[in-house]
């Protein structure tokens, strides 16, 4: 795997954990809710971002990176994903 990928791939990853933590932290902490009065709005930012990374890490593993690769990048994924 080139280094742009894989470059590309932990940009992307990164940005859906932070997406994942920021979601997770307004749904299970309410002491941030009351600095933000349109907590709405705000979810809906971080779902967006959740979304379009999502969706730019599966159009790059599918396209760049071979099946053996995106494999081993998946399990990786789940197993991030499961950790917390």
């Amino acid at each position: 795997m080139s280094r742009f990928i894989k470059a590309l791939e932990t940009k992307y990853q990164a940005k859906v954990e932070e997406a994942l933590a920021t979601i997770e932290l307004y749904m299970s902490k309410s002491v941030g809710v009351g600095e933000h009065p349109d907590i709405t709005e705000i979810l809906d930012n971080y779902l967006s971002m959740l979304d379009d990374n999502q969706s730019k890490l599966e159009t790059l593993r599918s396209l760049f990176v071979a099946p053996q690769e995106e494999s081993e990048a998946s399990t990786k994924t789940a197993k991030n994903k499961y950790d917390n």
